[in-house]
């Protein structure tokens, strides 16, 4: 009997300490950040935004180039450009209008100098005539009939007049052309404006990076980005250009958790896109209102921005995907024991701990929970077996 008793115990501590302990958690108590979790995405403080420019008479301009995505550029390199055939033909008819007005001007200018010389001849004749009669005038001597003497003063007058009409023909003539040749000018000059005004926005149509910089395509309100042939207006943006040396994270807060976040809050960022890395960084901002995060997800959230410490530039690139923890405080020497291992009794929490005699159940202290995992910090030790 005795044989069978110790037979059976030998069986029960065996399968207790050989069995399979996948389903086990080894506890190692540690530090552990209590922290709020969201996500967000990387952009830059500092970003230029580049698009169509604005050019007279256009409203809505056509995407002809545009310079592939995450392509590194200098200053004055050209990003984007629109179709200019619209400008290409103004520009023509502007400057068939400018040499048509030269042209005027310039026939004016020789039609005026020959009638300025005309306009002297004939106010020389008038004045030779003038000259002419007043002499005659002055001869008349006794001997002269009435009738003769009276038709010379009437010559004298007729000429007078003549040679005052003149001058006023004159006068009147040259401040004329004077006018003409002033209005021509200030067409010329008006088209000139033109001319450069068309070639200026013609040129304006390449779009070049106003600095150094990696390009960045802008997505529109249904999330698409740009593509060549697409019609642009003139408030709309393409690209941005952000500075790499104000890279920052966006992103929301529930409002229910809103209260406990400040500004000042460490907080640890992780990238998908380097997994391998963490990085630290601490609220800057927080928003004042509240607003619905998106029309797929409806809930209200506030938003926030996170300084990056010491930003790595040669990995990191606007558009990643950021997983944030927003630091509470630090629990030392507690562990972080899946939810689904707890069972609660009233308003106790108590864990399946294995020992030498088998299952025993362990009351344990939750200070809190995040993610799937309770933070215990009393009733277990390092090295104890909690059953999952």
């Amino acid at each position: 009997m005795m044989y069978r008793l110790l037979c059976l115990l030998s069986v029960v501590l065996l399968a207790a300490c050989g069995g399979d302990r996948s389903d086990t958690l080894i506890v190692k108590k540690s530090q552990i950040p209590l922290a709020i979790h969201t996500t967000g995405e990387l952009t830059s403080a500092r970003t230029i935004e580049l698009g169509p420019p604005v050019v007279k008479y256009s409203w809505q301009q056509k995407l002809s180039y545009l310079i592939p995505e995450g392509t590194w550029v200098n200053e004055g390199e050209r990003v984007i450009a629109f179709d200019a055939q619209q400008q290409f033909t103004r520009l023509r008819d502007l400057e068939y209008s400018l040499a048509t007005e030269r042209q005027r001007f310039e026939s004016q200018a020789l039609n005026t100098e020959q009638e300025r010389e005309q306009l002297e001849l004939d106010l020389a004749e008038a004045k030779m005539q003038l000259d002419k009669a007043s002499l005659k005038s002055s001869n008349v001597d006794g001997l002269m009939a009435r009738l003769e003497v009276e038709k010379l003063r009437i010559d004298r007058e007729i000429a007078e007049h003549n040679y005052q009409m003149a001058e006023v023909r004159q006068q009147n003539r040259l401040a004329q052309m004077e006018v003409d040749q002033e209005i021509t000018q200030s067409e010329v000059e008006r088209l000139t404006a033109e001319v450069n005004e068309q070639q200026a926005a013609i040129e304006s149509m390449n779009v070049k990076a106003p600095r150094a910089g990696i390009v960045v395509y802008k997505t529109n309100n249904d999330g698409e980005k740009p593509a060549e042939g697409d019609q642009f207006s003139v408030i709309q943006k393409v690209v941005e250009i952000p500075d790499l040396d104000s890279l920052i994270v966006k992103t929301t807060i529930a409002e229910q958790l809103a209260h406990k976040v400040h500004v000042g809050d460490r907080v640890e960022i992780r990238l998908d896109a380097v997994s391998e890395k963490t990085f630290s960084g601490q609220v800057t901002d927080l928003g004042n209102i509240v607003r619905v995060k998106s029309r797929r997800e409806p809930s209200k959230v506030f938003d926030a921005v996170v300084a990056i410490d010491n930003p790595d530039v040669e990995v990191l690139r606007p558009g990643m995907a950021a997983r944030l923890s927003i630091i509470q405080r630090l629990e030392e020497k507690a562990v972080a024991i899946p939810q689904r291992a707890i069972i609660y009794e009233g308003e106790k929490a108590l864990v399946r701990v294995q020992s030498l005699m088998g299952e025993v159940r362990r009351e344990i202290n939750i200070v809190a929970r995040q993610g799937g995992d309770a933070i215990v910090t009393e009733g277990l030790q390092d090295g104890d077996e909690v059953l999952l």
